[in-house]
């Protein structure tokens, strides 16, 4: 274990005796149980979430019917309705209610990849290991729980990305790349790890990567036929383009962005351009037809007024600034393909995958657990936070944990959700991420000195 003086904030937590604790591990698996019984519970009572419009991709392709049909769902990938095909065999509840289980599968398998990829730079005992989880969901929990509803397809997908990153730091390049391939098929926002392998100079994985997404993308065509498959294609490729071109950025994919849509590019339109009443991204509009606009809401304050032009200038200004800046940031190399910087550039990697994306739901929101663990994992392992990362985290607690609909109802949390609060809170989360980062860069590339300096042929070679 690496062996340095921490300035900042002392939380305690590697002072703990986790074992003293062992005899309460049953209150947070009983209380998680009890989160995914009910939730299966409601399921089998009726359907939720999304499932069911998922459940119409994937029987309208086997039926050879335009898949797209009335605007449905047009904004997600032909290999999404592929994987949703065979669970027309159950029938839609039932296939609902059957598949559910994969949630928790997912949910396992990320923080067992979490902890594979940050034990040896990161140790905790067992019992350190299993508290550190449970604070890391407890602060995801908000997000957890609105995609356990959707079978946990959102949180499988952020599995697969840093599966992907796992089987590479164990030299099996052609594994990682296909099951990053297969992620970026289901949905595009897994491509931004593509690009990172890029940015490394990983050619092998990147390439996998690159060629099972073209393969997964192409299969649907084996049950549509090439004709329908134009069709879906050219479609599908319209959306995409028409969500992340157009000129004004509070408009999106769907049309005019939701104060649901937690991504950057409404956040900063918000702010920049005056929304009339009636605009989906204000608080007193509702999409619900059966309940009607609320007057003007007095607590919902205008910014800046610039016109669509200058304000979607601005917009793609401001993220390439801070595209560049990620890049800047992380291009060298690492020390190893078992360093813990890759860890951590994963992680806001991840996070930028949210910003970044066109469409942000609170099920997509999955994408900052492994940032939420390795944060933890590294407070319990004695690395503590400073002043600003404890306000930061306090402040993403309070955005994305605390102001939820359960403790404040639905109009606060939407004339919340219309200040994006919950947008601000990734970005102080990508924050601390940095600093993380940045620490762990410093003292890893100093061991490799000081190493260097007491046995020159024991210098650990780059297998990159």
């Amino acid at each position: 274990m690496w062996i340095c003086s921490h300035r900042g904030v002392r939380l305690g937590f590697d002072s703990i005796d986790w074992a003293k604790l062992r005899r309460f591990k049953w209150v947070p698996i009983a209380s998680a149980a009890a989160w995914v019984v009910v939730v299966w519970i409601q399921i089998i009572l009726r359907p939720q979430g999304d499932f069911p419009l998922h459940f119409e991709l994937g029987r309208r392709l086997v039926k050879g019917v335009f898949i797209y049909e009335g605007g449905l769902d047009y904004v997600y990938p032909p290999f999404w309705a592929m994987v949703h095909a065979p669970l027309h065999l159950f029938g839609m509840h039932a296939a609902q209610i059957i598949v559910y289980p994969l949630a928790v599968v997912a949910i396992a398998a990320l923080f067992l990849t979490l902890q594979r990829l940050s034990e040896r730079s990161i140790p905790l005992s067992p019992d350190g290991s299993f508290w550190c989880t449970t604070l890391a969901i407890l602060l995801g929990s908000l997000f957890l729980g609105r995609d356990l509803p959707e079978v946990g397809v959102n949180t499988a997908l952020v599995a697969m990305s840093w599966l992907s990153v796992y089987f590479w730091s164990k030299e099996r390049d052609i594994a990682g790349g296909v099951v990053l391939g297969m992620a970026g098929a289901l949905k595009c926002t897994p491509l931004l790890f593509v690009a990172w392998f890029v940015l490394k100079g990983q050619w092998k994985i990147a390439a996998a990567a690159c060629a099972a997404f073209a393969l997964f993308t192409l299969s649907p065509v084996l049950v549509s036929g090439p004709d329908q498959y134009g069709r879906i294609m050219e479609t599908w490729i319209a959306s995409v383009v028409r969500g992340v071109g157009g000129l004004d950025p509070s408009r999106g994919p769907l049309g005019e962005e939701k104060v649901e849509n937690l991504s950057l590019r409404p956040a900063l339109a918000r702010y920049l351009m005056n929304l009339p009443y009636g605009h989906l991204g204000r608080p007193e509009t509702s999409d619900d037809p059966r309940r009607p606009n609320s007057p003007p809401s007095p607590y919902y304050y205008q910014f800046l007024d610039l016109p669509v032009l200058w304000a979607g200038t601005v917009v793609r200004l401001l993220m390439a600034a801070l595209f560049i800046w990620m890049v800047l940031l992380m291009r060298h190399r690492p020390v190893s393909r078992n360093s813990i910087e890759i860890v951590w550039e994963c992680a806001a990697v991840s996070i930028l995958i949210l910003l970044f994306s066109p469409i942000t739901w609170v099920q997509h929101a999955v994408g900052v657990l492994p940032a939420l663990y390795l944060i933890c994992r590294a407070a319990f392992a004695g690395f503590s936070l400073s002043r600003r990362q404890t306000a930061a985290m306090g402040a993403y607690a309070i955005f994305c944990l605390i102001m939820s609909r359960s403790f404040f109802g639905r109009d606060f949390i939407k004339l919340a959700n219309s200040y994006h609060l919950k947008t601000l809170g990734f970005i102080l989360l990508l924050s601390v991420v940095l600093a993380y980062r940045r620490r762990f860069s410093n003292m890893e590339r100093s061991n490799e000195v000081n190493s260097g300096a007491e046995n020159p042929q024991s210098l650990p070679r780059t297998n990159l």
